[in-house]
């Protein structure tokens, strides 16, 4: 794939300003902090500098790992003894990028956290042209493992490509998926590489299921409703929070109070909170790169 000199531009201060926001945002997290707050925040930082939002934030705690957000509502505060995954992305004109971070505020759980930033840091350590992704796979399984915990199964890493944030290949965690044993990684692609560790014991620990629900919804790309339209005319194909919505619709004098129900009806895709199946913790870490024709350029570091 080739990016033109502007995309690149764009891509580059796109993984820029996630990283900004990404370090930033570790002095806001401390215990009995909204998490609404903390959304909000997030929300705040990366369009300050002037980017918009590749995905809602997701504030995922303890055993969840991913999708889970600040609702519209929001009542939840920031745990005392609470493992904090910050997951979070920038649209510069259409070009992405997606970075996330664990953090613990009882400073518990260093190694589970550790576990999936080595995971992260010898994967892309191998990405280059022409590697095979179940190879990376293979890396991910065999750090995490070494540390005594598991790697999530059923979590993946993905491509980003423009105005797409999950398109094409699909980054595994583990040695052997049917979907990665040929698949190639080829220059021009950008990658969001995301390791999950958890601590969770027994047959089905190493997997997420579905939990609640979902706070975070993408459109179709053909609403029938009013609401609808206005919410796919803002945010395209690409994910976003029901509290981000209502409050632009708020904006846009036409706040509904069923938002969830309605966008369900419309045929909007909803992304429930994904927990592990047995009660694991689960830390995450993850960035964006860009493969190059002689390696790698890491874009949220």
């Amino acid at each position: 794939m080739i990016w033109s000199r502007e995309e690149l531009h764009d891509l580059q201060l796109s993984g820029k300003i996630a990283k900004l926001t990404l370090d930033q945002i570790e002095a806001y997290i401390k215990p009995g902090i909204s998490i609404g707050a903390l959304h909000d925040t997030l929300v705040k930082l990366i369009q300050k500098r002037g980017a918009d939002l590749a995905f809602p934030p997701n504030i995922s705690l303890d055993n969840c790992a991913a999708h889970d957000t600040a609702n519209i509502d929001e009542k939840r505060v920031i745990p005392k003894r609470g493992l904090i995954k910050i997951d979070i992305g920038a649209n510069v004109n259409g070009m992405l990028s997606d970075t996330a971070k664990t953090f613990s505020t009882d400073g518990k759980n260093v190694r589970l956290i550790k576990a999936s930033q080595e995971a992260l840091d010898k994967a892309i350590e191998t990405l280059k042209p022409g590697i095979r992704i179940s190879d990376v796979g293979s890396v991910v399984q065999e750090t995490i493992e070494r540390f005594g915990y598991k790697p999530i199964s059923n979590l993946t890493g993905h491509q980003l490509e423009k105005a797409r944030l999950h398109a094409g290949v699909s980054i595994p965690s583990v040695k052997a998926m049917p979907f990665s044993k040929r698949t190639k990684i080829k220059e021009g692609m950008i990658l969001a590489i995301e390791p999950f560790a958890t601590d969770g014991k027994g047959l089905n620990s190493g997997y997420v299921d579905n939990f609640g629900e979902p706070l975070i919804f993408s459109s179709s790309g053909n609403p029938r409703t009013e609401v609808g339209k206005i919410l796919t005319k803002r945010f395209e194909l690409l994910p976003f929070s029901l509290r981000y919505a209502n409050q632009y619709l708020i904006e846009k004098e036409s706040k509904v109070s069923n938002l969830a129900q309605i966008l369900t009806q419309d045929h909007f895709h909803g992304y429930p909170p994904l927990v592990e199946k047995t009660g694991g913790l689960v830390s995450q870490a993850e960035h964006s790169v860009l493969i190059t024709k002689s390696g790698i350029k890491i874009l949220t570091e």
